[in-house]
Formats: C-alpha cells, structure tokens, sequence
C-alpha cells in the first residue's frame, strides 16, 4: 500500500447522546488532546454547532456567535 493511497472516509450517524457540559469543561477536555488554541476553538465549535454538546452553566443561552465574538 503506497502512502498516496487514500483511505475511505468512514461515515458518521447521527449522535445518539449528547453531552451536556460547561464551557469551560468542555474547553479543558478538548485542550487535552489538541495541539493548538486554534484546533481547541474549532474542535469546540464542531461539537456544539453539530450538537455533539450542549452548554450548561454561564453559557447555557448563548450562541456560537456570542461564543467566538472578540
């Protein structure tokens, strides 16, 4: 097998559980096993904006919008 070979994506199903967290776990899970701020911040989009996780807490009303507003 050649390294050009490319490996066939492997389809996702829709998320049966969803995790109900606060930001700042949420955040500090994901700084766990990321290499960069910018990996942790899309990581932590991915999971709320496809409602992998949904935030309690301080955050609980908020939007991704709010979320990544400077």
């Amino acid at each position: 097998m050649s390294a050009a070979t490319s490996i066939p994506r492997i389809p996702w199903g829709r998320a049966e559980r969803c995790v109900e967290t606060t930001l700042l776990e949420l955040v500090a899970a994901v700084s766990d096993e990321c290499e960069s701020e910018a990996e942790v911040v899309a990581t932590v989009l991915h999971l709320l904006g496809s409602g992998r996780a949904r935030l309690c807490g301080s955050f609980r009303n908020a939007s991704l919008r709010d979320l990544v507003r400077d």
